[in-house]
């Protein structure tokens, strides 16, 4: 949502209404609209997301059974609460238009009783999502060292609810202000804010799992480097790995009598899949 609230300021939104040209307040509470459903979008798709990777590092039957019921729940929320941003105005366009008080409709929506039924269960949605696999990971294990890294990257998450409800007093200001582009700047930040949070918390298991790899590679190709498995001219200058094999020699260079017998070993190496990595093996 950071684009169309970059474009709204551009056009004024932040300064007092009365002093922006008539049509850039219009195309400024356009942009606001469209930024106000792109939010609620990247929260619901956000909320899944992490949800999903649930799904996929839980066995146990009651947790995975939870996280279905959440999932349940942040569709139906998510899917009323962008149909109710949508036609919140009647006709819709009331919502950009309407200021000028030329035009018949209505926003029949209770602003600030919207404000606070959402922000509530929104509040409570976050909550139930980053505490569901604390008790799971508490019972992990491992170092604690390790595990405390792994509590804290799903902790910072608590972070949102914050910012959620810094969100939601500004939003109940601007329920009651005549000058929504400039009151209305507080909460748009807001929400820029938890959207990219949302975003980065979502993002972060999947990023831990891509670091993980890039350095593990790194360091595989630094040890073969400081062995001198490679050839004189290293391994960025097309260099050879040595293997030294008795196995193609002639019949006639054996003495007579003597049996030759050579083994071939295969070797894998099968991948951890990536839930392992994101939790496990913390640098």
């Amino acid at each position: 949502m950071n684009a169309p609230v970059i474009v709204a300021a551009r056009l004024g939104f932040g300064r007092d209404m009365w002093s922006i040209p008539p049509d850039n307040i219009t195309n400024s509470l356009k942009w606001l609209y469209v930024a106000y459903f792109m939010y609620q979008v990247a929260e619901f798709l956000c909320q899944l997301s992490i949800l999903a990777f649930y799904l996929r590092i839980m066995i146990n039957f009651k947790s995975r059974l939870v996280v279905w019921i959440l999932m349940g729940l942040v569709t139906c929320f998510g899917l009323g609460n962008s149909f109710s941003m949508i036609f919140q105005c009647m006709p819709i366009h009331f919502f950009w238009d309407g200021w000028r008080g030329e035009m018949p409709g209505s926003c029949g929506v209770d602003v600030r009783l919207f404000g606070f039924v959402r922000g509530g269960i929104e509040i409570f949605l976050d909550l139930a999502i980053l505490t569901l696999p604390l008790p799971m990971l508490a019972k992990l294990k491992m170092s604690k060292k390790k595990k405390l890294q792994i509590m804290s990257m799903f902790c910072v998450g608590f972070i949102i609810t914050v910012v959620s409800c810094l969100r939601l007093w500004a939003f109940v200001r601007f329920a009651q202000t005549q000058n929504p582009t400039y009151d209305n700047t507080s909460g748009l930040y807001w929400c820029a804010t938890e959207s990219n949070l949302f975003t980065v918390v979502a993002c972060m298991p999947a990023v831990h799992a891509i670091m993980h790899k890039v350095l593990r590679r790194f360091r595989d190709v630094s040890s073969f480097a400081s062995k001198g498995l490679y050839g004189s001219d290293g391994p960025g200058k097309g260099s050879y790995l040595r293997h030294n094999s008795d196995r193609h020699q002639k019949s006639g260079s054996l003495p007579f009598g003597v049996i030759s017998k050579s083994t071939d070993v295969n070797i894998r190496r099968s991948e951890r899949s990536d839930s392992d990595v994101e939790l496990v093996n913390c640098p």
